[in-house]
């Protein structure tokens, strides 16, 4: 079983924090159709694909993001990075420019996203705090 998490600077105003999590989302389900269901037509609406995966939502605690984007990493789980040079500007060749080739010691991570295989994603996570 699959299992994903977004783990999110909680010090972001919360219009940006909800936004950097939808980003993240829709980075780490692109070409993941094995993690997303199918459209389903109502009588008068059709409602959009959602995760068949659960998705947890989670603060860093004291681990510094780019370390556990790097953990993440190292046990093979897609891995999916959110950085404030994304989130401040609204031109996305802009947002290219600012990250094209750099490392991700050289950017402002604010939040990332893995999924995987729920033991993985579990022992990269299982000891962080929960956004409330």
């Amino acid at each position: 079983m699959n299992k994903s998490a977004i783990i999110i600077n909680p010090d972001q105003p919360t219009g940006l924090l909800a936004n950097a999590v939808a980003c993240i989302t829709s980075g780490l389900f692109l070409n993941g159709a094995e993690y997303v269901g199918e459209t389903i037509v109502g009588s008068d609406v059709t409602y959009i694909p959602i995760t068949k995966i659960p998705i947890l939502i989670l603060k860093p605690g004291n681990i510094p993001l780019i370390d556990l984007c790097h953990k993440a990493q190292q046990t093979g789980l897609k891995c999916m990075v959110f950085t404030l040079e994304a989130q401040t500007t609204t031109n996305y060749e802009e947002y290219t420019q600012r990250v094209k080739r750099k490392s991700i010691k050289n950017v402002t991570v604010v939040g990332l996203g893995v999924v995987g295989p729920e033991e993985k994603v579990n022992s990269l996570t299982g000891n962080l705090p929960m956004l409330r």
